[in-house]
């Protein structure tokens, strides 16, 4: 009868493990994993993301290398959507060098292209490696985007400023996704008349209108000198001001275990991301660094993610955004992590095993007055002559822990915790304008939840400065602080952000 009874019960969850999408990975509570891309140089990093690209493809994907001088941004686009387009790696080069690691990729090209003028890359660069190649340039640099057309033949084109990063991401991505050429515009220059004139009749002329937009001028002279009616120019603009939902969309056309994220600073590290993500058929999300990326983590949690590749330029190698976000897909605290370099996997250790270890990772840290705590370094303050100090500088000034000149203190850990700010005023506080402790609000008090840090524990906060838990709050739960100012307008120049805080001795 039990057997029967087990049997019974065990079919039911068959079924409905059937129909809900009821998974092993929630049966087994499996934690989704972190891998990050990274170095302290964008050459290094792209460079890493080719080895990668090239595993996933079996090395099929270095065929084509495309060398290009990254510091030549327009060049740098194009290069990555011929990559995009006609497949093959992008080569960086950067004061003229090549790193082994791509010479050795160039070496087993069968068909090698620079995409640039002369001044950008020299042919010597090529020639000294015994390796031939067709450059997609010419004399000059304004030329590049038109041959990179020519290279593409005739299709739709679509023009973007060149002002912003994130535009010009989105702008490949358009480009790649409906099979269209670029015109990456410098609003400082001409515009270049070579490249409208080989948009044929039977084609069209797009806008990308995004964190900067041509100007309505601009596009009714690009129409103008295309012979095409300028009634149609709304049309033919698209939307790109929301990257997220952009990618979003696309996110939810390919099915896939993995998710490749970098954030919105800096176009190598965006560009070269996302075209790992393309070759490597997984799915890509854009991150923004200064929030806290609440719709990447519910669309990363819906989708059954188990891995996320994590893609940046970090010289100091924290990632805080992304182990952020690691920690809370993962309902961790992100209390302190390690990088296994052979498999670049980063694992994050919660509060409960930092209590285990808690003396053994004791730092001494000694600040002078004429230094400062930033990011985990000692660095020399900047001189300011008094009338230019900010009211955050003062309040700070005023504070008892500043009353040293020379400070000494030790830190036991440190938390990556998510800040948000208040202030004294009473009328903000529920009329009352004391701490939990009953000790006066003012700069320096923090909000804490005190399973996490203890009240009475003093603190140091990136951004902020010295402080200690005295308050809380009824949304300070788990891994968030609340930080008090004196000002309301300082409150807001804070905003909402995370940081790392120091649990001192």
């Amino acid at each position: 009868m039990k057997r029967a009874i087990f049997r019974s019960v065990l079919a039911c969850l068959c079924v409905y493990a059937t129909f809900s999408g009821f998974s092993s990975k929630s049966l087994a509570n499996e934690k989704v994993k972190g891998f990050v891309i990274s170095s302290e140089s964008e050459t290094k990093t792209i460079e890493k993301v080719n080895s990668r690209i090239l595993d996933n493809t079996n090395g099929s994907a270095s065929k084509i290398s495309y060398v290009v001088n990254i510091e030549d941004k327009i060049s740098f686009s194009l290069a990555g959507l011929l990559s995009l387009d006609k497949g093959g790696v992008v080569i960086p080069v950067k004061g003229s060098n090549i790193d082994e690691v791509s010479k050795s990729i160039l070496k087993n090209s069968e068909q090698v292209y620079v995409v640039g003028d002369k001044s950008s890359i020299s042919d010597d660069i090529l020639n000294d490696l015994g390796v031939k190649f067709q450059r997609i340039g010419s004399d000059k640099s304004e030329d590049t985007n038109y041959h990179v057309n020519k290279f593409l033949d005739n299709r739709d084109l679509l023009v973007v400023d060149l002002k912003n990063d994130s535009d010009i991401l989105g702008a490949v991505h358009y480009a790649r996704i409906y099979n269209m050429n670029l015109y990456i515009f410098d609003s400082t220059k001409e515009i270049n008349e070579k490249i409208i004139s080989e948009v044929k009749n039977e084609k069209n002329i797009y806008f990308y209108d995004g964190v900067n937009s041509l100007s309505d001028k601009t596009k009714a002279k690009i129409y103008d000198l295309s012979g095409k009616d300028k009634k149609d120019i709304k049309s033919y603009s698209l939307d790109g001001k929301d990257l997220f939902k952009i990618f979003k969309d696309r996110f939810s056309l390919r099915k896939s275990d993995n998710v490749v994220l970098s954030e919105n600073k800096n176009l190598t590290d965006m560009l070269s991301s996302y075209i790992f993500a393309d070759k490597s058929e997984y799915n890509y999300l854009l991150m923004d660094s200064k929030s806290m990326n609440l719709d990447v983590e519910k669309l990363v949690n819906e989708s059954g993610a188990k891995n996320l590749h994590y893609v940046s330029t970090d010289e100091l190698g924290k990632y805080i955004n992304f182990r952020s976000l690691l920690s809370s897909i993962n309902k961790e605290e992100a209390t302190g992590f390690e990088v296994n370099e052979d498999k670049g996997e980063i694992t994050l250790s919660n509060s409960n095993t930092d209590k285990k270890d808690e003396n053994t990772v004791s730092e001494q840290v000694t600040v002078k007055s004429n230094e400062k705590l930033v990011d985990g370094k000692v660095v020399p303050k900047e001189e300011k002559k008094a009338s230019e100090k900010t009211d955050t500088e003062k309040s700070s000034n005023d504070s008892s822990n500043d009353k040293s000149s020379d400070r000494s203190f030790d830190y036991s850990k440190v938390l990556v915790m998510n800040a948000t700010s208040y202030t004294n005023d009473p009328s903000e506080n529920g009329g009352y304008g004391t701490t939990r402790l009953g000790t006066p609000l003012r700069y320096g008090v923090v909000a804490v939840d005190p399973k996490v840090i203890p009240l009475g524990t003093k603190l140091y906060i990136e951004g902020y400065g010295y402080a200690v838990a005295e308050d809380t709050g009824g949304a300070i739960k788990g891994n968030r602080i609340d930080l008090c100012f004196t000002s309301r307008a300082q409150a807001d120049n804070f905003g909402r952000r995370n940081v790392k805080v120091y649990i001192l001795k």
